[in-house]
């Protein structure tokens, strides 16, 4: 009886502390929410088309990623423009090729280490950039279907000109995917000698984030 007892106290209190932990990060996220919202709206910021209130959409953009932060990857794109349609999706655009061109930068740069090394590897540098640049297109092909859009900043520059910012987020696994098959495609259009098998090494790492 004792030990059942005792057995019960031990779930509660692991239970307890489990609940006490969660509340305490949420708390500690609905602040930093409310000091960068302070900051957004400091510097113009207002949401454009929405129902909700800046403060909603920033905290549940933040729980969203956060429930799987090792697999939901954050993208933003930025664009100017008097046309406020033009100027979302130029954003959105923005946010995506920024996306691809890190994805080419990434695998260029670590293919380019390696010759720079061992010049046996059967490849060159033309070869290199001719391959960065299809799966580049590729990748900036692909990748705009799997996009998940959040929400969108929008503030005036005068003269009836606006900036745009768009919140967007992208599954890893299913961007993985998309590289994968964008360098499958470069492939047939460079020489890359033995640095073809490396290649897919490069392209299952994450790309990495904006800075």
């Amino acid at each position: 009886m004792k030990k059942s007892l005792m057995y019960v106290m031990l779930v509660f209190a692991v239970l307890f502390g489990a609940v006490a932990s969660a509340s305490a990060q949420s708390k500690a996220l609905e602040k930093d929410v409310k000091k960068r919202v302070k900051e957004l709206k400091k510097e113009g910021w207002t949401l454009q088309a929405s129902a909700s209130t800046l403060d909603y959409a920033l905290l549940k953009y933040r729980m969203y990623m956060e429930e799987d932060e090792e697999n939901r990857i954050a993208l933003t794109g930025i664009a100017t423009g008097k046309n406020v349609k033009i100027g979302r999706e130029n954003a959105i655009v923005n946010g995506i090729t920024s996306y691809a061109g890190r994805a080419k930068a990434q695998v260029v740069g670590k293919m380019k280490t390696i010759i720079s090394a061992d010049s046996s590897t059967g490849a060159s540098e033309e070869e290199i950039d001719k391959f960065g640049a299809a799966y580049e297109s590729g990748v900036n092909a692909k990748i705009g279907a799997l996009v998940k859009q959040h929400f969108v900043l929008v503030r005036d520059l005068g003269n009836g000109t606006k900036e745009f910012n768009v919140f967007m987020s992208i599954d890893e696994s299913a961007a993985k995917k998309a590289r994968e098959e964008a360098a499958q495609e470069a492939k047939k259009q460079a020489a890359l000698g033995n640095l073809s098998q490396q290649v897919e090494e490069f392209i299952g790492e994450p790309v990495e984030a904006e800075e």
